[in-house]
C-alpha cells in the first residue's frame, strides 16, 4: 500500500505494484476457474452420489454380502456428495485457499471410488450369482432370482462408479493445474 501526503495534509492510499499484479492474478485465477466450471462437476458429483445411495436402497432387501456389510455404496455416495459441494462453493469462493482444500477432497474421493470398486469386483467374485434349480411349474428358485437381482444392482452401481472415478480424475487434474499456475503467488496472500 503506498500512502501519499498532500499539501493540505490529507492522506490517500493506493495500491503498490505487487498488490496490483497480486489482484490481477487473483483475477486470473477466478476467471480459469469460472472456465473450468466446477459447478457443472458439481452437480454432475452430487446426482451421481444420490444416485448411488438410492440404487443401494434395494440392496437391503438381497442378501447380505460385503458391499452391504462395509456400507460401501453408502459412504462412497456420500463422499461423492461432499466432493460435488466442494466443487460448487469453488466456483462462489475462488482463490488458491479453496482449490486447495477441493483438490483434497477430489484426490480423496477418487481414492474412496477405488476402494469401492475393488470391494464391488471382490463381492463379485465372492457371491457370484446361483444357478437355475427349477422347481415346480418349470420356475427357476427364489436364490436365482435374488442373486440375480442383486448382482445387476451391484453391476450398475459398479458402473456408475467408475463414472465417477473418472470424472473426480478428470476435476482433479483441472484444479491441481490451476493450482500448480498460480503457486507463485500463494504466500503473498497469507
Amino acid at each position: 500500500m503506498t500512502l501519499t501526503l498532500s499539501t493540505d495534509l490529507s492522506v490517500t492510499t493506493s495500491p503498490t505494484q505487487v498488490e496490483e499484479k497480486l489482484q490481477d492474478k487473483q483475477k486470473a485465477l477466478r476467471d480459469s476457474i469460472e472456465k473450468g466450471e466446477p459447478k457443472i462437476f458439481g452437480v454432475a458429483q452430487i446426482v451421481i452420489g444420490l444416485l448411488i445411495i438410492s440404487y443401494s436402497i434395494p440392496l437391503l432387501s438381497a442378501e447380505r454380502t460385503m458391499i452391504l456389510n462395509f456400507g460401501v455404496p453408502w459412504w462412497s455416495g456420500l463422499m461423492f456428495v461432499i466432493s460435488g459441494t466442494a466443487a460448487i462453493a469453488l466456483e462462489k469462493y475462488a482463490n488458491l485457499k479453496t482449490v486447495s482444500v477441493c483438490l483434497a477432497v477430489s484426490a480423496v474421493t477418487i481414492i474412496i471410488s477405488v476402494i469401492a470398486l475393488i470391494l464391488y469386483y471382490a463381492d463379485f467374485a465372492l457371491n457370484p450369482a446361483t444357478e437355475c434349480h427349477e422347481g415346480l411349474h418349470q420356475m427357476c428358485d427364489h436364490r436365482y432370482y435374488a442373486t440375480h437381482f442383486s448382482m445387476g444392482l451391484k453391476t450398475t452401481i459398479s458402473l456408475v462408479s467408475m463414472v465417477q472415478t473418472a470424472m473426480s480424475s478428470a476435476f482433479t487434474v483441472i484444479l491441481y493445474n490451476q493450482r500448480r499456475s498460480f503457486t507463485d503467488y500463494e504466500t503473498m496472500t497469507e
